[in-house]
Parts: structure tokens; C-alpha cells; sequence
């Protein structure tokens, strides 16, 4: 055991080095994924009305899963720039960001056009509540926006964390998340001369925030003197077909293994809507309180990609192995901290969400039974961001597709359908089901990790 440990101090990066790219990155992690949502959760909780919260999360679930998409073609942009970057090939990584921009532009365009003529269709797809589809399908319209703004802004993130600047990104996510924070409070509520507009105004406060992101992302990457040696001509007009070609095929099997993930949540939504307008907004709640807790795997994540990236390009697999394995520790000790905390304070966290004390009562105990499975995602998160630095995307999107298309799909639906009266424990039921799937998952990927084949991939 001591040889063991000694191996995994000596190879990879130290741990101090680690936890210096993990704080930044699990921050910016936080302003994108968990505290927007959060607060504008609250401020739209505060307004008091059900079926406006109940609209809100419907729509939410469906973002979620586009931004999911948004994130495979920065992902894959980390594994191949940082590969790059490894190798010192410099004027590649600049190419590469050129390849990045258009890739995520053009097809987050393409994504919000669809999204925003078909809003009145994916609600009704759900079977929710008519007043629910009212409230909910102009909000969507105007963040499919904000989602085309989300692609564009992730490219650059990409290039400057596949760089080992994890702070940067950080920075500009604060800049972003503060004006959304005041517009969303503005708008919404109506403060500072403004109209109240709902969530109408929680919409136009992304489109802000994300327009002023990008702006400051190219002030940044063009007026910085270190990086000057990664471009022969500005980004913008290196539009190779042959590059974005390599990076779709790269992403594809990303998306399907994100987007798999993320459907998931929309196939709960469906499950659970017959259920009320109070197990709605009580899945709403539970979601973004669990993936608040689960926030030090989510940037250990993102982290783990260019540390094995840039260890498999300077031809270091045990430094690759010894990252893997000081993530999983450092993980496993923050995710059992965050989760005890949620567990012990459920009602006090519920009730920020429930103003009128309507579900908190129902939501509380359920966030605790599903809380204790959480384990089994971290794992698999991080064992995923491990494959996708080595360029061993492939295993990640046939695990994910087959795991929640055949197991996870069936196994919710039946629990969905039994008699079961105490419906605390259906929903726990349910819901759980998602965590044993990522359970499954998570081994097959330590199975693969543990064969010499995942970390020869090329690109």
C-alpha cells in the first residue's frame, strides 16, 4: 500500500498544483452550471407562483440538455489543443482555436433556430400542464439565444484551459455571472427603473451576460503577449473545413454520450409530470441542489481532460495514471463533505425554493434518499473526463448510450408505472434509478482505464 502511494506522489503532477487548476476551474463550473441557476431559481420561487417555478425547471431540463451539447466540442477542442500544446506545436493550437470558433458557432446557431421555432412542441411533448406551456414557451424562444451565445463562449474557454489558465476563465465567468445577477434581479423583479418582466427578464439577463463573456474572451486571447506565439493570423479567419471535419469527429461521440446524460433528466421530467405540479418543482429543486453538492467532481472533470492530455502528449502514461487517481482521492473527500451538509440542512435548503412552505414537505426527504447514490456519478464523471484527455471518446458514448438507452430508459419507466401509494418513495425510486445507471457506467469505464488500449488513441 505505501509503494502504491509513493508511486502516486512521484508521477503526474503534484497535488498543490492539482488543487491550484481544480479551485478555479470548480468556480467557473459553479457560474455556469449551478449558481445562476440558483439564484434565478429563487428570484422566480419569490414571485410565488407554482406553475411559473414549475415552468421554469421544465424549460431548465431542456437546456440543460443543449448545453450539454454545447460542452463536446470545447471537450474535445481541450484534448486536442492541449495535446498540441504538449507537444510545443504552437501555430496548431491557434488553428485549432480558428477550427473551435466556427464549429461551435455554426452549430449552436443552427440549434437555437430550431429550438426556437419548436418550443410550443417540446413543452407539449412533456405533458405538462397547458398554463405551465404558456408561461414556458417564450422564456425558451429567448434562452435558445442565450444557448447560441453558451456555444460560441466555450471555445474559448477551451483554448485557454487547454493552455493549463484555468484562471482566466474564472475571472471572466465572475464578470458574466455578476451582470447576470443584476440584470436577472432587475428584470425579473423589477428593481432599478426596469419593467418586471418574469421570466422573460431572466432570459434577456443570459443573453447579457454571455454577449459581454465573449467580448471579454477575444479582448483577452488577442491582447495577451504570451500568446502572440500560438497565431500567425487572428483565429477568426482560419476557417478550415479539414479542422472543424477532425473536431466534429471527435465531438460526435461526446454529444451522444453528453446529450445521452442529459436526456435522461428530460425522460424523468416526462415520468414525473404525471405525478403534479408539486413533484415538479420538487425534481427541479432536488436537481440543482445535487448538482450544487457534486460541484468539486464537476471541475475535476474539466480538469482531468487536459491533465491526461498533456501527459499522454509529453509520452507520460504513469503521469496520466497518477493524475486519475489523485483526482478520485481529492473527489471522494470533498463529494461526502457537500453531501453530508445537504443532507443534514434538506428542509433549511428546500425552503429557499418554497416561500409558502407547499413542498417541502415532500421534497426534503426525497433530496436525502437520493442524495446517498450521488457517489456513483462522481465516479463515472471523472473516470469519463480521464477517456476524453486520452482521445478514447468513443468508449464514453457507447457506455453512456447503451447503459441509459437499455437499462436506465426501461428500469424508470416500469418504477414509474407501479402501484406503489407513498409517493416519496416512488419518486426516490425513480429518480434513483439515473444513479444506479451511473453506477454501471462508472465501472465499465474503470474497466477500460485498467487495459493499455485506452491510452493510444491519436487524433
Amino acid at each position: 500500500m505505501q509503494t502504491k502511494l509513493k508511486k502516486i506522489r512521484e508521477y503526474g503532477e503534484p497535488t498543490r498544483e492539482i488543487l491550484s487548476l481544480w479551485l478555479p476551474e470548480m468556480i467557473s463550473s459553479a457560474l455556469l452550471i449551478s449558481l445562476p441557476i440558483l439564484l434565478d431559481s429563487y428570484l422566480i420561487a419569490g414571485l410565488k407562483s407554482t406553475s411559473t417555478y414549475g415552468a421554469l425547471g421544465l424549460a431548465n431540463n431542456f437546456l440543460h440538455f443543449l448545453i450539454k451539447l454545447a460542452e463536446a466540442i470545447p471537450v474535445a477542442a481541450i484534448a486536442i489543443i492541449g495535446r498540441h500544446n504538449g507537444a510545443e506545436e504552437y501555430k496548431k493550437c491557434g488553428n485549432d482555436l480558428g477550427d473551435t470558433f466556427w464549429t461551435t458557432t455554426l452549430l449552436g446557431s443552427l440549434l437555437a433556430l430550431i429550438v426556437f421555432f419548436n418550443s410550443g412542441n417540446i413543452f407539449r411533448l412533456l405533458n405538462v400542464p397547458e398554463k405551465m406551456i404558456s408561461l414556458g414557451v417564450p422564456f425558451l424562444q429567448l434562452k435558445a439565444i442565450g444557448v447560441m451565445l453558451i456555444f460560441t463562449s466555450l471555445g474559448f474557454f477551451a483554448f485557454m484551459r487547454a493552455l493549463k489558465n484555468t484562471k482566466t476563465p474564472m475571472i471572466i465567468f465572475i464578470i458574466g455571472v455578476t451582470t447576470f445577477i443584476f440584470f436577472d434581479y432587475a428584470l425579473v423583479l423589477g428593481k432599478f427603473g426596469f419593467s418586471q418582466m418574469g421570466l422573460i427578464g431572466s432570459a434577456i439577463a443570459t443573453i447579457i451576460q454571455y454577449g459581454i463573456m465573449i467580448s471579454l474572451s477575444i479582448w483577452y486571447i488577442l491582447a495577451k503577449r504570451e500568446y502572440r506565439k500560438y497565431f500567425s493570423k487572428t483565429f477568426v479567419t482560419t476557417f478550415n473545413l479539414k479542422g472543424m471535419l477532425r473536431l466534429l469527429n471527435l465531438s460526435w461521440p461526446i454529444m451522444i454520450d453528453k446529450s445521452s446524460l442529459a436526456a435522461s433528466y428530460i425522460w424523468l421530467t416526462y415520468l414525473i409530470a404525471p405525478m403534479g405540479k408539486y413533484a415538479i418543482v420538487s425534481y427541479d429543486i432536488i436537481k440543482n441542489l445535487e448538482r450544487f453538492a457534486i460541484l468539486p467532481a464537476v471541475g475535476f472533470a474539466q480538469i482531468i481532460v487536459f491533465l491526461v492530455s498533456n501527459r499522454l502528449g509529453a509520452h507520460d502514461p504513469e503521469g496520466a495514471k497518477s493524475n486519475i487517481k489523485k483526482v478520485m482521492i481529492l473527489t471522494s473527500a470533498m463529494i461526502a463533505t457537500t453531501l453530508f451538509i445537504v443532507c443534514y440542512k434538506a428542509r433549511y435548503f428546500v425552503s429557499f425554493f418554497d416561500p409558502k412552505h407547499k413542498y417541502t414537505d415532500f421534497a426534503a426527504p426525497v433530496l436525502i434518499l437520493v442524495s446517498m447514490l450521488v457517489v456513483f456519478d462522481f465516479v463515472q464523471l471523472i473516470l469519463a473526463g480521464a477517456l476524453r484527455g486520452a482521445g478514447d471518446v468513443k468508449t464514453v458514448m457507447w457506455a453512456r448510450f447503451i447503459c441509459f438507452a437499455f437499462f436506465f430508459t426501461p428500469a424508470a419507466y416500469i418504477f414509474s408505472k407501479l402501484p406503489i401509494q407513498n409517493e416519496i418513495y416512488k419518486f426516490a425510486l425513480v429518480y434513483g434509478t439515473f444513479y444506479f445507471t451511473t453506477g454501471i457506467i462508472g465501472i465499465i469505464f474503470l474497466i477500460r482505464i485498467k487495459t493499455p488500449k485506452w491510452q493510444k488513441k491519436e487524433f
